[in-house]
């Protein structure tokens, strides 16, 4: 696993802004990691003469007043970027000139102003990142306690349940995995009797349980969870996240440059966006 030693934090002027701020803060002092902090001045969406040119060293004075605010008791030294342009563009960029271990962005959540609303600009950070991104949707009042991870029992899946094992070593640990039996539709539509239909389904159950055991002995101990889904995963995978009390979510990605990556509408794609928790989302360095 790579070393996590430098952290970017992209914030603007959203409540999660300051929460993304704290995590940061939190995991930058964990790591004993370099904390760099972004800020991008958007362009008004349109050209107007009430408004008036940003004053960035006004900007700048004013974000190292609450990072301040915050560092208090961490009293970590900083980086502090404030530049103008597309957000999404800047902070991906930056990222990779200053080779960025990890990346956390604010985002809306269950505790944001009441908004139900992904960002669009956090989603396009996610979509072309290469790194790992912390998406942060609620008030940080503790390290995670407990961490949730789905996982379709696949190598990019186990790389970034085991980043995230290293990175936050504390929570425990939860597992899940989805797995389709046969409906009674299907029976009747294939002609298997009930019996045939019951035996089948054992036969499923058992296979998933054990190739999900055989999944955390390489990734490391934590609870078990099957769900036998018969029609939509997302559904079934968020109605379980939602219920459930962790903290973190963490989800893996094929890549930003696959076409079966989240970016064109996979489970991930779903999970982060409708998440009420915080997203660790994986992307593979080598894509």
């Amino acid at each position: 696993m790579t070393e996590v030693k430098q952290i970017l934090v992209a914030i603007d002027r959203s409540a999660m802004a300051k929460e993304a701020l704290k995590r940061a803060i939190s995991i930058t002092e964990e790591k004993d990691a370099q904390l760099i902090v972004m800020h991008v001045i958007e362009p008004p969406f349109i050209e107007s003469p009430f408004f008036q040119p940003v004053d960035e060293k006004e900007v700048k004075q004013k974000i190292a007043e609450q990072i301040d605010q915050l560092n208090t008791e961490a009293n970590l030294k900083y980086i502090l970027f404030v530049e103008s342009g597309s957000a999404a563009g800047a902070i991906t960029l930056k990222a990779q000139k200053i080779e960025a271990d990890l990346l956390v962005v604010g985002s809306h959540g269950k505790g944001d102003i009441g908004s139900k609303h992904f960002g669009s600009t956090t989603l396009k950070i996610i979509q072309n990142t290469h790194i790992p991104v912390l998406v942060v949707k609620n008030e940080v009042k503790d390290t995670y306690q407990k961490m949730i991870a789905p996982t379709n029992l696949t190598d990019y899946s186990k790389e970034s349940i085991i980043f995230a094992n290293a990175l936050f070593t504390k929570p425990s640990r939860k597992y899940l995995y989805a797995f389709k039996t046969m409906s009674e539709l299907s029976a009747m539509t294939y002609h298997i009797s009930d019996e045939q239909l019951e035996a089948a389904n054992i036969e499923m159950t058992v296979n998933a349980k054990a190739a999900l055991a055989k999944f955390v002995g390489d990734v490391g101990d934590g609870e078990m969870i099957l769900i036998d889904f018969t029609a939509s995963i997302n559904e079934d995978l968020l109605a379980y996240i939602a219920n459930d009390e962790a903290g973190l979510l963490v989800l893996g990605s094929k890549g930003v440059d696959n076409l079966n990556s989240f970016v064109f509408g996979s489970t991930a794609s779903y999970l982060v966006q409708r998440s009420p928790i915080d997203v660790l989302v994986y992307v593979p360095s080598s894509t």
